[in-house]
C-alpha cells in the first residue's frame, strides 16, 4: 500500500514482494565465499589483438549510481555533492571527466545518472548552475524505483 501511494510502478511493487518473499523464508541475499570461485583464466589486456577505435565511445553512457544510502547515514543531500578534493564534489570530478573525455575524442559521450527521489532536485539544481550543458541534455536522469523500508521484525 505505501509502495502504490508512493506512486510505485506495479512492477517495482511485484519486484519488492518477491524479495520480501524471499526474505522472510530465509534467503539472507548474500553469496557465502565458498559458494563462487575465481576465473580459471583472463586473457591480459596488453596481449589482446585489438585495436583501439574511439569511435566506440559515441556509443558509450557514462551511467552514475547517485542515490541511496545517504539519507541512511544522516546526509541531508547527495553523497556526490560531497566535496572530495579542494572545492570540487564527487559529481564536479565525474562531470569533469565527462567533458574531457568528449573533447579528446571529439565525440558526445553520454552522461546519465541514477537518482533517486531523494537526490534528483539537488543534483539537477547543482549540474544548471555549474555544467548548464550536460544538466540540459535529454535523458540526463533515469529515477530509481522508491522500495518500502523494512525493519528486523516486519512481517506481511
Amino acid at each position: 500500500a505505501k509502495m502504490e501511494a508512493g506512486g510505485c510502478a506495479p512492477s517495482a511493487i511485484a519486484a519488492f514482494e518477491s524479495t520480501y518473499g524471499s526474505l522472510v523464508s530465509g534467503d539472507s541475499g548474500m553469496i557465502l565465499e565458498d559458494s563462487i570461485a575465481p576465473v580459471p583464466q583472463l586473457d591480459k589486456t596488453a596481449e589482446l589483438d585489438i585495436a583501439p577505435n574511439a569511435t566506440l565511445l559515441a556509443e558509450t553512457v557514462v551511467l552514475k549510481l547517485n542515490g541511496g544510502l545517504g539519507t541512511g547515514m544522516g546526509l541531508d543531500k547527495a553523497k556526490s555533492l560531497l566535496p572530495v578534493k579542494g572545492d570540487d564534489t564527487f559529481l564536479d570530478l565525474t562531470a569533469k571527466q565527462v567533458i574531457q573525455m568528449r573533447k579528446e575524442y571529439g565525440l558526445n559521450v553520454k552522461f546519465m545518472l541514477m537518482n533517486s527521489f531523494s537526490t534528483s532536485d539537488d543534483t539537477l539544481s547543482f549540474l544548471s548552475s555549474k555544467y548548464p550543458d550536460l544538466a540540459s541534455e535529454e535523458g540526463l536522469e533515469m529515477m530509481q524505483n522508491k522500495v518500502a523500508q523494512v525493519e528486523r521484525g516486519d512481517s506481511r
